[in-house]
């Protein structure tokens, strides 16, 4: 950032000085609220994929547990047909 120049008593060259200062406080605030903005968008993308990645936690939860069940329902039935045929 350019530094300010020494004080003079001209009253034109502080008025232009105090002009550019607001300038460059208006671009900065400009700034400021777009970041604000970008930052708001990547929080809401971020929420978005962390909520579709527990969906996804549980729905695989749930699938490995009928899986399971599926693997002890087919252990049960092989038996009652080893049984059966014996």
């Amino acid at each position: 950032m350019s530094q300010t120049p020494a004080i003079t008593a001209d009253p034109q060259a502080l008025q232009a000085e105090i002009a550019s200062l607001r300038g460059q406080l208006e671009e900065a605030r400009d700034e400021a609220e777009l970041n604000l903005l970008q930052l708001q968008q990547v929080q809401e993308e971020l929420e978005f994929y962390f909520l579709a990645h527990q969906e996804q936690l549980q729905l695989l939860e749930q699938h490995q547990q009928e899986e399971r069940r599926a693997e002890v329902l087919i252990a049960a039935l092989l038996e009652r047909i080893e049984a059966a045929g014996g």
